[in-house]
């Protein structure tokens, strides 16, 4: 077998390994995610299976994102629609940068946000460690066997209803 034989078969094994791992990976998450949704009663928690629709569902446990005085309201809208720009115009040389530090940074403080609703003293720990996003699913896990800490706006349901 050639130099190249050997190469060509080593990636090919590495392929496979990586597709693996990135399946195994997606089972996680979607778990971890689904498991959270049914944890706070959301509707719909099957969503956590779906792609584009996980931050759908993400979105709506979240609701919005503030950065200092400025809000992003809507998110199980706007998380969805930036993930579909992230994976439509990624690849765009200079835009796709732009826009896939972004999409980085509006998943990181959307993550902080669900993590100050559970672990308010840990928000910053758990987004810290949430950079690496192996991560995620068993923070999402820990999550899903925690009730939310009370705030001044519902999460999951609707707390004015009497």
């Amino acid at each position: 077998m050639s130099d190249l034989g050997v190469i060509l078969a080593a990636g090919i094994v590495f392929a496979v390994i990586g597709i693996i791992i990135g399946i195994a990976f997606y089972i996680f998450f979607s778990f971890t995610l689904f498991k959270l949704a049914q944890a706070r009663n959301e509707e719909m928690p099957w969503l956590a299976w779906i792609p584009v629709a996980q931050m759908y569902l993400l979105g709506k446990m979240v609701k919005s994102v503030k950065i200092s005085t400025f809000e992003i309201p809507m998110l199980e809208i706007v998380l969805p629609a930036s993930m579909v720009v992230y994976f439509v115009l990624g690849g765009v040389t200079v835009l796709g940068t732009i826009i896939s530090l972004a999409y980085y940074a509006l998943s990181l403080l959307t993550l902080y946000t669900l993590y100050k609703q559970y672990l308010p003293d840990k928000a910053v720990a758990y987004t810290i460690i949430s950079i690496f996003a192996v991560t995620i699913p068993f923070l999402l896990l820990k999550l899903s066997k925690m009730s939310p800490v009370e705030s001044g706006e519902s999460v999951g349901t609707d707390n004015n209803a009497q």
